[in-house]
């Protein structure tokens, strides 16, 4: 995997000596010339290593180091701190705040480079650690601790009209116990896994998967178009019903799944949201399986495979 490296610091000269000096060893390196760009710049890709000045227009290193680390509480990203100044107490503010290094400028190149071999190396100790920890043995997708987490942030950034408004939807398979009574659990386990590789090839830009517990699994997508939302969703109910899982023995079996969605502009909190998901996701097994019902506020009308509670 590629190593990206975010060089921050207010001097043209400054960013263009370290990247290309990083280049040179293969590293992939991002630009930012002050502490508000580096952060917009952090929360849409996927950085390994910061390298951030102290002094800075708008936002200083201190402050980015704190919120960066706000963001990261798995510490997926480490952060060297230069500065001019060698005072110990500045270097004490800058751990507190989060750096993990701390190097005075003129910044020594090849001290810089081991500095940032050295964050290389335990992020991705601390990238494995966290996979383990987030995701679902079995499946691979998120467990059912990280997805709430997720959920719950997701939520509240649609709340707070910093993001676009979002749905959540429940999927549970149909008949698993027969499945698992037919075909043995480690067929049951086969066809978990085949339903959430199709679930997730199928998670729109934006939205995320999780394994809720059992054959239960929940997503969280965009709804800025409930259309297209629900279209979205009954394109991964007509691909679990086409998917054929074969046996060890050969023997190939299909299943089917419902589906229960809540838009979360009409819940007023996370709990509202997945008890709506949930009522919309057992009405759907209550009313023939295999069907995508979308809970909200006018009755329940029946439109081709999916119904509106």
């Amino acid at each position: 995997m590629e190593t990206s490296v975010l060089v921050v610091d207010d001097s043209a000269v400054v960013r263009r000596i370290i990247k290309e000096h990083l280049e040179r060893y293969d590293y992939r390196v991002l630009l930012a010339k002050d502490g508000e760009e580096a952060l917009a710049m952090y929360r849409c890709e996927d950085v390994h290593v910061v390298i951030t000045d102290l002094e800075m227009p708008k936002m200083n290193g201190l402050e980015l180091c704190w919120l960066i680390r706000a963001d990261d509480d798995q510490h997926r990203t480490f952060t060297i701190l230069m500065t001019t100044d060698a005072d110990s107490q500045r270097r004490i503010e800058a751990f507190d705040a989060g750096a993990d290094e701390f190097l005075t400028k003129p910044i020594d190149l090849p001290m810089l480079r081991a500095r940032v071999r050295a964050g290389e190396r335990i992020t991705r100790t601390h990238r494995v650690m966290a996979d383990l920890l987030n995701t679902d043995y079995l499946t691979g997708v998120m467990n059912r601790r990280h997805f709430m987490e997720r959920l719950e942030r997701a939520y509240d950034g649609a709340a707070r009209h910093s993001a676009p408004p979002l749905a959540l939807a429940m999927f549970d398979i149909d008949h698993f116990k027969a499945i698992n009574d037919t075909h043995g659990h480690s067929n049951g386990d086969l066809a978990l896994k085949r339903f959430a590789e199709n679930c997730a090839a199928l998670v729109p830009e934006g939205g995320f998967l999780g394994r809720l517990g059992g054959e239960e699994f929940g997503m969280v997508l965009p709804a800025g178009d409930p259309e297209a939302t629900v279209a979205g969703l009954e394109r991964i109910r007509e691909s679990t019903a086409a998917l054929t899982t074969v046996t060890a023995d050969g023997v190939g079996f299909q299943f089917t799944v419902s589906v229960g969605v809540c838009l979360a502009p009409g819940a007023e909190s996370v709990a509202a949201l997945l008890a709506r998901a949930d009522e919309a996701l057992y009405f759907a097994k209550r009313s023939g399986r295999n069907r995508t019902v979308v809970c909200g506020t006018d009755g329940v009308v029946l439109k081709a495979r999916f119904y509106v509670m």
